[in-house]
């Protein structure tokens, strides 16, 4: 508590103070909740915006940096990956219930871990939406990562680029080089390397240090017609992950840098990308994009191939402006996923798990006045082809067999926008948002049971202003989710070993969710003041187990706080520090809320400073969890005993770069 007030009077005592720079924040243009240009302001919901320039200036090392002051988001190192919880899902559960895109196509949390942080332009969060546009598992929001268009000065140039190299604790180190190149005046090329190694802070285990190596090559090219642009991109990405593993609570205690197991895998990924957007006439864009995914993943120990997914994107979409001030987007998109079945020693199996999406949106928006009225409506159909996993508790007399299954779903929003004067607007909106099963929970269920698709009705209203200076986005909201997916932790009938525990997947029921976020951003001379404070309160509402009603949701804390100062010194130097305290939670694997509500309740301090010479080079230092708090990225139980998944403490690190 006593944290908790101290973070909330910073915040209250420096929300009156600022001048008129914060209008700008209202004013930056918005791609996620279209896939067309929009604003911050036209925007009905509490869009938060990262900017390449935010991640340069505080040094941010990866997207947990990045968004660690955004308010409702929670972002965190799991495994070696990032995983996002959008609105209170629990970072377990994250990835089923946000969509993460990049560049406007849906990607995964590991994939997105995997995004080198120096070819990020910007990343647009926008929670409580999505559904329309993406379909699918958008109950939380949707985060979507912008790629550079240019890594130079001067896009007029030749030639122009970025050299840059950085050193952390413990021999860690990012190196990279980007650079473009103009062919012509309608035809670009850009090529961007990058190569980073992390070292754990954990102990070796009887495979050596716990060290994790990544590399990523991207190469497109983009030619410009006279009404119309087109970018052909290809990726490949290949890392080494390292990760020390969960400890049990007597180990976690004794020694929480102690490894009892180590996960060891090895990931290859290709990715092609093209996308087209064209303007017909005045009045209509086009856009369409199509993407092609596939990677292999082994065990980094005995060679084993372990994984073989590949994914197919396709998206069309139409914007057309009617009458002056309407407009609206009609698309379709299709998604098709495969992972292909393979036995113990990696030989593929022929069966394999597919998944595959099909969907047809529209939105329409109309404009009176001071008045804005948006609607949106989005049919989906996902089919499944799947192989039940043999293992317990699913049947026995289905294991290994074929199943199929189809679900059919709709999204829908409604909602209003009142301008009350040049730099105000409040609004309020209804959407009816779903998710149906991943490839991986549909094969795996409590007792072989069929998942239902879990549905949420969300209702929000919100209000952005700049007030004397102060830019201010304030919402609440209330969601109902039906059927909500999540996994059992169920006694291993079938397992020799004592307190054996699997986690089949299942509907828990019903849940709900209030919440309140606020981020407000002031300038004051040469400071910036950034605040966030974001209150969730959860429960299990009705559930098949009767011990579950009215618990809350494990690995959801009920508060988040967030407080950031900024300081330019000049137009060279700046320096950042910012605090961010999350509330206490239950562990990951007890909805009936047995145990104590103990974990949690911590905050974290990052300081970094940045200074950018005039011939190009530029300076940044950053220090990660300044204090060394010792807190964990994830709690469980299992085996008897609680699990432990010890975060990183503090974290230095230095770099250079070369912008030319």
């Amino acid at each position: 508590m006593f944290k908790r007030i101290i973070v909330l009077s910073l915040i209250l005592a420096t929300a009156i103070y600022a001048n008129d720079e914060a209008e700008v924040r209202l004013n930056e243009s918005v791609i996620t909740a279209q896939n067309f240009k929009t604003t911050v302001r036209n925007t009905a919901s509490n869009v938060t915006i990262v900017t390449a320039k935010d991640i340069e200036e505080k040094g941010a090392q990866n997207l947990v940096d990045a968004l660690r002051m955004v308010p409702g988001v929670m972002v965190k190192n799991y495994y070696g990956n990032i995983t996002f919880d959008i609105g209170g899902y629990s970072s377990v559960h994250a990835e089923r219930n946000s969509i993460i895109t990049y560049d406007g196509v849906r990607i995964s949390s590991k994939e997105a871990t995997n995004i080198p942080i120096s070819s990020i332009e910007r990343v647009e969060v926008i929670p409580n939406g999505g559904g329309i546009l993406y379909g699918d598992g958008a109950n939380g929001g949707v985060i979507n990562i912008l790629s550079k268009n240019i890594y130079g000065k001067d896009s007029n140039k030749k030639v122009s680029g970025n050299v840059r190299t950085e050193y952390g604790s413990r021999g860690s180190y990012k190196y990279g080089l980007s650079t473009n190149a103009k062919a012509t005046d309608r035809l670009t090329f850009q090529v961007d390397y990058s190569k980073d190694k992390y070292r754990s802070e954990r102990n070796s285990d009887k495979n050596g240090k716990i060290v994790s190596r990544s590399q990523e090559v991207s190469v497109d090219a983009k030619y410009k017609f006279d009404n119309a642009d087109l970018v052909v991109k290809y990726t490949r990405n290949e890392k080494h992950r390292a990760d020390g593993g969960d400890l049990e609570e007597a180990d976690y205690y004794k020694d929480r840098k102690m490894v009892s197991w180590a996960a060891r895998d090895f990931t290859r990924s290709n990715d092609w990308y093209i996308n087209y957007r064209q303007n017909i006439g005045d009045n209509t864009e086009l856009l369409t994009y199509v993407d092609l995914y596939d990677s292999k993943e082994n065990d980094d120990v005995t060679k084993i191939l372990d994984r073989d997914y590949a994914r197919k994107t396709v998206k069309l979409q139409l914007k057309h402006k009617y009458f002056n001030n309407h407009y609206f987007i009609v698309g379709a998109d299709y998604m098709n996923e495969k992972l292909k079945g393979l036995d113990s020693n990696g030989g593929y199996t022929g069966r394999n798990t597919e998944k595959t999406d099909y969907g047809v949106f529209t939105i329409n928006e109309l404009k009176f006045g001071k008045f804005t009225f948006a609607q949106g409506l989005r049919f989906n159909k996902a089919k499944y082809d799947f192989y039940w996993r043999e293992k317990y508790p699913v049947p026995k007399n289905i294991r290994g067999e074929h199943g199929e299954q189809e679900y059919k779903n709709y999204a829908a929003n409604l909602e209003l926008r009142y301008d009350y004067s040049n730099t105000g607007m409040v609004y309020g909106k209804w959407s009816r948002d779903f998710r149906t099963p991943l490839a991986r929970e549909m094969y795996y269920t409590l007792d072989g049971s069929k998942l239902k698709a879990q549905t949420q009705n969300t209702f929000e209203i919100g209000v952005k202003d700049y007030i004397a200076g102060s830019y201010v986005s304030l919402s609440t909201f209330y969601k109902k989710t039906n059927g909500e997916i999540y996994y059992e932790g169920t006694p291993n009938k079938e397992s020799t070993r004592p307190g054996a525990v699997v986690f089949p997947y299942y509907n828990m029921g019903d849940t709900r969710r209030i919440g309140v976020e606020l981020l407000t951003q002031q300038y004051l001379n040469n400071f910036t003041f950034t605040e966030s404070v974001s209150y969730l309160n959860h429960k299990i509402v009705d559930s098949d187990f009767e011990s579950r009603k009215g618990k809350e949701i494990p690995m959801v804390p009920n508060w988040k706080l967030g407080f950031g100062i900024g300081y330019k010194f000049n137009d060279k130097l700046n320096l950042n520090v910012d605090t961010i305290y999350y509330g206490k939670f239950y562990d990951s694997d007890d909805p009936e809320n047995i145990r104590p509500k103990d974990k949690g309740n911590y905050a974290t301090v990052s300081v970094s400073a940045n200074y950018k010479f005039e011939n190009g080079f530029a300076l940044n230092a950053r220090v990660n969890n300044l204090f060394d708090r010792k807190y964990e990225d994830y709690v469980g139980y299992w085996d008897g005993t609680r699990q432990y998944s010890p975060a990183t403490g503090r974290y230095y690190s230095i770099g250079v770069s070369y912008t030319f």
